[in-house]
């Protein structure tokens, strides 16, 4: 294959601006109702580059999921280090924005629940799923450790309100594009400030 596109982009170039447009598009509708050609339309070139470059629509979605899967990974892991229960929330908000910067609808793509069943796509975001998901786990687990409590259904709950909490937080930053990545972390870390239970 050959390493300039359409206008004379570099393949390369070309390969990452189709990734962040695609990353948007199915972050935004979901892998199931976005197309090659919507795609390719957003990005300004034709559906047949998009082939060309990516060979099919699972392929494409791996490739987006390849690049910002691990450095979510990476930020909330590295994230993991406070021993107080709300230092630590606040900065595995503030991990998971700034890995967002980049990507605003990353997390969609992660958790979209219309990658095709078994296709490398599915495989790819289920392996970034599961290590978001541990590390959850283990933070839910050390807060009720430290309040002594040890009810196995507590936890559950716990890490169940979490990841809605989560979730809930990135979606509505979707919706509002006027707030950077920095201001979302903020107004999180003023809201579990104000919502913390002091003895």
């Amino acid at each position: 294959m050959g390493t300039t596109g359409t206008k004379g982009v570099a393949r390369a170039d070309r390969r990452r601006q189709l990734i962040a447009v695609a990353v948007a598009e199915i972050g935004r509708r979901g892998y199931a109702t976005t197309s090659m050609a919507e795609i390719a339309h957003r990005a300004g070139v034709s559906k047949a580059m998009v082939h060309n470059i990516f060979g099919n629509k699972v392929e494409l979605a791996r490739a987006c999921l390849e690049e910002v899967g691990p450095p979510l990974v990476a930020s909330v892991a590295a994230a993991q280090t406070s021993t107080e229960a709300g230092r630590r929330a606040q900065e595995t908000f503030t991990a998971i924005f700034a890995a967002l910067v980049e990507h605003r609808h990353a997390w969609a793509l992660v958790h979209d629940a219309t990658l095709p069943q078994g296709s490398s796509a599915e495989q790819a975001a289920t392996g970034y799923l599961d290590q978001l998901h541990a590390m959850g786990t283990a933070g839910t687990r050390d807060v009720l450790e430290a309040a002594g409590l040890e009810d196995p259904l507590d936890h559950d709950l716990l890490d169940h309100i979490w990841e809605a909490v989560v979730a809930t937080s990135v979606y509505w930053w979707q919706e509002h594009e006027e707030l950077s990545a920095d201001a979302m972390a903020q107004r999180l870390t003023r809201l579990l400030a104000a919502v913390t239970v002091r003895g």
